[in-house]
């Protein structure tokens, strides 16, 4: 009797446990149905993906993988059907952002949650301290060389802080041969015929996710920052002009910061390699994927520091608009239209001469 009321008691706390794990799942699967996530691209050219996830439940499919839930939890609580959720599948893995081992589905796109994002900035404080600290030794001779530009004549260091320190430095101007340099590859991840990198990160504020700063370029206007989808069509109009002259003088601080960074980064090679593991990423993604977007949070957190220690102002809307000028360029072209035009018609000239005196 004893035993019978013993079993039924253990059976009992089994099922009320099986309960409580299923309904704790379901919640936390609902919760993330109920957030923001963002998706966002490196690349360039024509290297974007040639499908949307932006409106569609697949990115959260992805979200859930990464957060080790179940496909049958989505499925549930995005109340989709068998063969919905399969072609999901499908097309994930056919265009890559999807992969399948050991019968386990992982993303192969780098997934930022809110608490993946503090863990990052956390990890990234030592990179990011020796990165501002490489600058701020290099300060005088940045300023120095701001002033042999055009703009300086109109237009203080201070005003371009932000944009030559964190975007000249650490970005737009050489992300990409920190990555053939570092990462030792010209070509980003292949998928669908197309080269980019991938990334789904939560955002649940006003800005853009974590607050990370970024580029963003179309003809000769350009925008800084990292609240560039709340821009309004008066701030595109901008007095920060670079000129083709000033852009090479960018060109050659960012070239010649280019060996200091390389060398912070692979003197952290094996503390990036840990955190890679350390953070789960291996089982998704490669460590270039992984490393690329987290270089981000790296440069995001320096630009910060800098900006504690007053060394860079960071404009209020956290926006910097400016125009590239390519107007030497054209005047180059100018030029070497005018000469063919001289010499030609200098050709023409004395091959009347020639013709006259033949005559």
């Amino acid at each position: 009797m004893t035993t019978t009321i013993m079993y039924k008691k253990i059976c009992a706390l089994i099922t009320l446990l099986m309960t409580i794990s299923s309904i704790s799942m379901s919640v936390t699967a609902q919760n993330i149905l109920l957030h923001n996530f963002e998706i966002s691209f490196i690349s360039r050219g024509d290297n974007f993906p040639d499908f949307s996830l932006r409106n569609d439940s697949a990115k959260f499919l992805l979200v859930y993988l990464h957060e080790k839930l179940p496909v049958t939890a989505f499925q549930h609580d995005a109340n989709l059907d068998d063969e919905t959720v399969n072609e999901t599948i499908s097309l994930l893995k056919e265009k890559n952002w999807l992969h399948e081992t050991d019968g386990k589905l992982y993303p192969t796109v780098f997934i930022a949650t809110e608490k993946d994002g503090e863990e990052l900035y956390t990890f990234a404080e030592p990179i990011s301290a020796q990165i501002s600290a490489a600058i701020e030794k290099r300060l005088p001779i940045i300023k120095a060389e701001f002033i042999k530009t055009e703009m300086s004549k109109n237009q203080s260091f201070n005003h371009w802080s932000f944009l030559i320190l964190s975007n000249v430095l650490l970005d737009n101007w050489n992300i990409f041969p920190m990555e053939r340099a570092f990462l030792k590859t010209e070509d980003r991840p292949l998928r669908h015929g197309k080269n980019y990198y991938a990334a789904i990160k939560e955002n649940n504020g006003t800005r853009e996710a974590f607050g990370i700063y970024g580029n963003q370029y179309a003809d000769n206007f350009a925008i800084y920052g990292n609240n560039r989808l709340n821009i309004s069509d008066k701030e595109k109009i901008s007095e920060n002009i670079i000129s083709s002259f000033d852009n090479e003088i960018f060109e050659k601080m960012a070239a010649d910061f280019l060996p200091e960074l390389l060398k912070i980064l692979e003197n952290n090679k094996s503390y990036f390699e840990e955190i890679y593991q350390k953070t789960g990423y291996s089982e998704e993604i490669t460590f270039n994927e992984f490393f690329i977007w987290w270089y981000h949070f790296i440069y995001t957190q320096t630009t910060n520091e800098l900006a504690s220690k007053g060394l860079l102002t960071i404009p209020e809307n956290g926006n910097f608009v400016y125009l590239i000028n390519n107007s030497r360029t054209n005047f180059s072209l100018i030029i070497i239209l005018f000469s063919i035009a001289v010499v030609f018609g200098a050709i023409m000239f004395v091959s009347r001469k020639i013709k006259w005196y033949k005559e």
